[in-house]
């Protein structure tokens, strides 16, 4: 792991609130309860940044889902999406990491 990036987590949000589990979970609740953590937290951007130029496969960082190394702004669940998640957007454009951190 980026010794930058363990550190960004030791002062974020994540050390310190929720269950760990949640960052790397497969349940869509989940990791809305750890992009909720990630909404306030400080680090937030340089924790987005630092895992996209590693390459990150999995878990929530800086407010943002890694699913099979894509980003996404939310995991959908099995079955067909609710109504009012229908226009959301799932996955996230990488060109602007301050753009996705605002709209996660």
């Amino acid at each position: 792991m980026n010794t930058e990036l363990r550190d960004i987590q030791e002062s974020g949000r994540c050390s310190s609130e929720g269950s760990h589990e949640w960052f790397f979970s497969e349940k869509p609740s989940e990791l809305a309860q750890a992009q909720t953590i990630c909404a306030g937290c400080v680090v937030r951007v340089r924790c987005l940044e630092i895992a996209l130029s590693d390459h990150h496969e999995w878990g929530v960082w800086g407010g943002v889902i890694f699913w099979d190394g894509q980003p996404f702004h939310r995991k959908r669940g099995r079955g067909r999406p609710r109504e009012s998640e229908t226009n959301l957007p799932l996955e996230v454009d990488v060109s602007e990491p301050w753009e996705q951190v605002k709209s996660a």
